[in-house]
């Protein structure tokens, strides 16, 4: 590619990165083929703006997407974190967390609240899918199982409340309850 070109798109990429118009910005990456080190200060500047901002998720985001070092990329993602969870959006903070790599406690940290929250207004199928997908212990799956089970049982669906119990092996004389309110 013509040095000329490549400056073209540089210049192209770097307006728009100033715009904070980041989506056009990675088009341009792309029709140019621009290899990251030629962006990295276009880059730098939006994410320490978006930075000074408080847009900590923006930023996260340039961080990762245009390989900036590590640590700011982390803690961009950690100031996001905090943000969600400070939020109450705890699905949101543990999902996230996930994204960017940040502690295992961390993660199962947020997730437990999701859980909790979960529970707490009766979202019983919300709370077993956080149970599932962030592998949190057994006794918090069974719980939110044994919950759903009596859900299904309250509302006459005796045939999904039978499968509930069988697929988190709840006690048998569960499974036997619904099973006779099936025949």
């Amino acid at each position: 590619m013509p040095e000329s070109v490549l400056a073209e798109g540089v210049n192209q990429f770097t307006d728009k990165m100033r715009q904070g118009a980041y989506k056009e910005a990675a088009k341009i990456r792309d029709k140019y083929s621009l290899p990251d080190d030629l962006l990295q200060s276009a880059v730098k500047e939006a994410f320490e703006k978006n930075m000074i901002n408080g847009e900590y998720s923006i930023a996260a985001d340039l961080g990762k997407k245009y390989n900036l070092p590590a640590e700011l990329t982390r803690e961009a993602a950690i100031r996001s974190f905090r943000r969600k969870i400070d939020s109450q959006f705890f699905k949101a903070a543990a999902e996230y967390a996930r994204e960017f790599n940040l502690p295992e406690d961390v993660v199962r940290e947020a997730a437990t609240q999701a859980f909790n929250q979960s529970m707490q207004f009766g979202l019983i199928k919300n709370a077993a899918e956080i149970a599932e997908d962030f592998d949190l212990p057994p006794d918090m799956k069974r719980a939110a199982a044994e919950k759903s089970f009596q859900q299904h049982m309250d509302a006459g669906l005796y045939r999904k409340a039978w499968k509930i119990a069988q697929k988190y092996e709840l006690p048998e004389e569960m499974a036997e309850q619904a099973r006779r309110k099936i025949s």
